[in-house]
């Protein structure tokens, strides 16, 4: 098994070929992800497996007297 994503997995994801919307799924999904210079998207399985949360937990607001 690859640390990667296979271009199969990706497609089956995304339900798209071209990686600048398999990008746009991603990113929706929240699932992180890099577009290398051949044009082919990376995902690492170790997000899918292990995925980190994007947002940080919201702080609490001071107000100010």
């Amino acid at each position: 098994m690859t640390p990667e994503l296979t271009d199969e997995e990706l497609q089956r994801i995304t339900r798209y070929r071209r990686p600048t919307k398999q990008m746009q799924v991603l990113r929706d999904l929240g699932i992180p992800a890099r577009l290398r210079p051949d044009n082919t998207v990376l995902v690492l399985r170790m997000h899918l497996v292990n995925p980190v949360s994007l947002t940080q937990p919201e702080r609490p607001r001071l107000k100010l007297l």
